[in-house]
């Protein structure tokens, strides 16, 4: 077995052995051959994009989004819906899936006669996207084939930012943070979607593929958000069939592709139609593909993290996940010369953290990931970071410069179990991918470039003075532990479990009972 043999086994989800009586874990799917090209800001992304679909051999376009825009721009001067159009009228079999909030509660009399708010979600998420759909069915070959994504648990969203080129010659995959809305493009929003070239699209594929089908074989619906009403599917939209993607090395890249399906599973209160401030609680049909449920995406994160030795390193929005921060606290006390990096931004001006989420980031930090630390060691070992320059929308996490991740998943319990996810992990036999990619992020923050010596780039995060409310500045280091303010109500813990950070494992709806009016939560 090589060295890099040895490091695959380390940090990647790869089969187990079951001992005497058999079993053990079969580890998930390994493709090598690859190459992972991290686009960091919308800009990058979708110049990339745009690359790929102007390809003159181009086969199809297959994009799955949380959120579009009707004018939004691909390239300024280029908006992404004519583009579309333009491909699909001259052949190339364009398909486009975007979500919208779960039928039985955008079509809720309460939700639709406002009698209970849905947090802002109907208009300021999918009242765009269906007028992007909307917007390309008036290309008449557009009309089968531009759908409202339905699949979501009803406390959840369909999350993944997600593309997909086809050509003979190879596939192209992107997937990461990033939506195709206006603000994304702009300096003042960080994030990353990540472009795969070679055997690893064939997973991308087929979780397309998935998504679309299970959506084509439930019956067309109308429903309304905000002003706009808009039937799910056409009645002729097609199956997609299965593909074996061209089998095109492409790079020194290994890479395992993962996933995050909800479990259907629902209390008798929403069974039997309970209901809350006068509506009746909502339900999904289980996801055919997966009636029990996929988490891939937790299952590669854990082995990572659990197996880190020299530094962790994660971009995120929303850091409210008790587990994750668990896995991060015994990896700490089992390495002592490891150290943990969390990056955090302004909040999204589109979609702001409610107080029960904020309370709940700061009650994880101090009860999960630093518990049991010395605050030495926490001063030394873990450091929580603040940019007031930009909204970190990023989904991404480091790992001792041999592992990294970029996906739509959260650091949240409803991106584990809740949410629809993809993530792409990635380590580099060449040695330099993934040391490539915390330089780049590194740089994004620091105002230099990333260093050669990991070491040195990291130590570098930590002689980041503390916050000072004297003299502010555009990167941060928040003093940890945080002091007071973290306990939940009785009431705020009931929309946490329920609503904004929910575990679809659990029979979904008994709680809510103890409210008086709901708001669905989708975290982008």
């Amino acid at each position: 077995m090589s060295a890099f043999d040895d490091l695959k086994a380390r940090y990647f989800v790869l089969p187990s052995g079951g001992g005497s009586f058999g079993g053990g874990d079969p580890g998930l799917p390994q493709y090598a051959g690859c190459e992972v090209i991290p686009h960091v800001g919308g800009a990058a992304y979708f110049r990339a994009l745009k690359a790929a679909i102007d390809k003159p051999d181009v086969t199809y376009i297959y994009l799955a989004g949380w959120l579009f825009e009707p004018d939004f721009q691909i390239v300024p001067g280029t908006k992404l819906a004519d583009l579309l159009k333009a491909k699909s009228k001259a052949g190339v079999d364009v398909r486009v899936l975007g979500w919208v909030v779960a039928p039985s509660v955008l079509n809720n009399p309460a939700v639709t006669s406002g009698k209970v708010s849905l947090g802002g979600v109907d208009t300021t998420v999918n009242q765009p996207t269906m007028r992007f759909v909307a917007a390309l069915r008036t290309e008449p070959t557009l009309v089968p084939k531009a759908l409202l994504n339905v699949l979501s648990h009803p406390a959840g969203a369909v999350h993944t930012k997600f593309a997909m080129v086809g050509r003979p010659a190879g596939d192209v995959g992107f997937t990461g943070g990033i939506d195709g809305y206006h603000d994304r493009v702009t300096p003042i929003w960080h994030d990353v979607e990540a472009e795969i070239r070679g055997p690893a699209t064939q997973p991308m594929y087929d979780w397309f593929r998935a998504m679309w089908n299970e959506n084509q074989s439930r019956s067309p619906v109308t429903v309304t958000a905000g002003t706009t009403s808009l039937v799910t599917r056409a009645p002729s939209t097609p199956a997609l069939g299965a593909r074996t993607v061209p089998a095109v090395s492409a790079g020194t890249k290994h890479v395992q592709s993962g996933r995050t399906v909800p479990l259907m599973n629902f209390s008798t209160l929403a069974s039997i139609g309970g209901s809350i401030a006068g509506m009746s609680l909502p339900t999904n049909s289980p996801v055919g593909f997966a009636p029990l449920g996929v988490f891939e995406v937790k299952r590669l994160w854990q082995k990572a993290i659990s197996a880190a030795g020299s530094y962790v390193y994660l971009e995120d929005q929303s850091f409210c996940s008790d587990e994750i921060f668990d896995w991060l606290n015994a990896a700490l006390k089992a390495n002592p010369a490891l150290k943990v990096i969390l990056l955090n931004g302004r909040q999204d001006p589109n979609n702001p953290n409610p107080p029960a989420l904020l309370k709940l980031m700061r009650r994880s930090i101090n009860d999960h990931l630093i518990k049991g630390l010395p605050q030495t060691e926490i001063d030394k070992r873990v450091g929580f970071f603040l940019t007031q320059a930009r909204t970190v929308h990023t989904k991404s996490t480091i790992v001792d410069d041999n592992w990294a991740m970029i996906g739509s998943a959260n650091v949240m319990r409803r991106s584990l179990y809740t949410d629809f996810e993809h993530v792409v992990t990635f380590m580099d036999s060449a040695g330099t991918g993934v040391s490539g990619y915390r330089r780049a992020l590194f740089n994004a923050h620091m105002g230099g470039p990333g260093l050669p010596d990991p070491a040195a780039d990291v130590a570098r995060w930590f002689a980041v003075p503390y916050h000072s409310p004297a003299a502010p500045r555009p990167l941060s280091r928040l003093r940890l532990p945080f002091t007071g303010g973290f306990a939940l109500t009785s009431a705020e813990q009931v929309m946490v479990d329920e609503l904004m950070d929910v575990d679809s494992r659990g029979a979904w709806g008994s709680g809510l009972a103890s409210l008086s009016a709901t708001a669905v939560g989708a975290g982008n």
